[in-house]
């Protein structure tokens, strides 16, 4: 059964990084909140692209070709991030739930919560996954200065993920700090297999009052294949997303940019420009991509168009 794996995963996750500004408003208890959201949002995108990370179909749609400045891989790592952009856009986080470990489950006595997340499939049918797992407090301060409260607050976290058959280790560490009205929050997630130790998804989330970052990074026996840099903006009802691949599968250490910014007038079209990232004043293409039912529809200025089926 094929799934929809990294699109998916990674909507889930950012839709959790947007989450953790709000901390910046509501305090620690919000922050908590929103922390447990990119756990859930990361366990699953790490531990799907661990267990399949093909890439998706391409059909052409006419004779001439794909702009050559635009390979087969930027397609495919544009179309797996294209769900994240639309979870950006919206606000479903209800596919899970949180609770604590009950003598009925495996790792009781072992971790003290549970978190389960149901993931539609592209079948209509659903997976479940779950996290056994511990969050350590390893330093809380807590300060008055100017009659503003400084607060800041350490975790570390351990666990396991189940799915069917098969069990992944994860680790990680969260850091919130609060000053007045400024909040400043960072959390990394380490997804590894038992069975391949080495090879494993690490994902971290950084966000500073209104500025959100975002990072993922593959690791195949130790060694970093490739990182994506994610910036979100939401300024004067522009809604844009930067992307930037950093691949190292190879002995030539590949660099791109793209921007993809949604249509004011169609939430389901997005203009996309490719820059160099030795100089990211220089456009190497643009083109557009339109939200179908079934899949993204890539269109060129030469006439090429291209559907990456879901």
């Amino acid at each position: 059964m094929k799934k929809k794996l990294l699109g998916f995963g990674l909507a889930c996750a950012m839709v959790a990084s947007v989450g953790v500004i709000s901390a910046g408003c509501c305090g620690e208890n919000q922050s908590n909140i929103d922390a447990q959201n990119f756990y859930a949002m990361a366990a699953v995108s790490s531990v799907s692209y661990l267990q399949e990370s093909g890439t998706q179909s391409l059909s052409s749609m006419n004779e001439v070709s794909r702009p050559s400045t635009i390979s087969e891989t930027d397609v495919n790592s544009i179309a797996s991030y294209m769900d994240m952009f639309q979870g950006l856009l919206s606000s479903g986080n209800d596919y899970f739930s949180n609770g604590e470990v009950t003598e009925n489950d495996e790792y009781y006595g072992t971790y003290n919560l549970k978190m389960t997340m149901s993931i539609p499939t592209i079948t209509g049918e659903t997976e479940t996954f779950v996290m056994y797992y511990k969050e350590i407090n390893t330093e809380t301060k807590e300060e008055i200065d100017d009659n503003e409260i400084e607060l800041e607050i350490n975790t570390t976290l351990e666990g396991v993920i189940t799915v069917g058959n098969e069990t992944f280790n994860v680790s990680g560490m969260r850091e919130y700090e609060k000053e007045g009205r400024e909040t400043e929050v960072s959390i990394e997630f380490k997804t590894w297999s038992m069975d391949t130790p080495n090879d494993y998804v690490e994902i971290e989330h950084s966000a500073e009052n209104d500025e959100i970052e975002y990072e993922y990074s593959i690791y195949k026996n130790n060694r970093l294949l490739n990182k994506t840099e994610v910036e979100y903006e939401n300024e004067r009802s522009e809604k844009k997303l930067e992307l930037e691949f950093i691949d190292n599968s190879t002995e030539i250490k590949s660099e791109v940019k793209y921007e993809l910014t949604q249509y004011n007038n169609n939430p389901n079209k997005y203009s996309v420009e490719v820059k160099n990232s030795t100089n990211e004043n220089e456009i190497k293409e643009t083109f557009t991509i339109t939200v179908l039912e079934t899949g993204y529809l890539f269109e060129y200025k030469n006439g090429f168009t291209e559907t990456i089926a879901l």
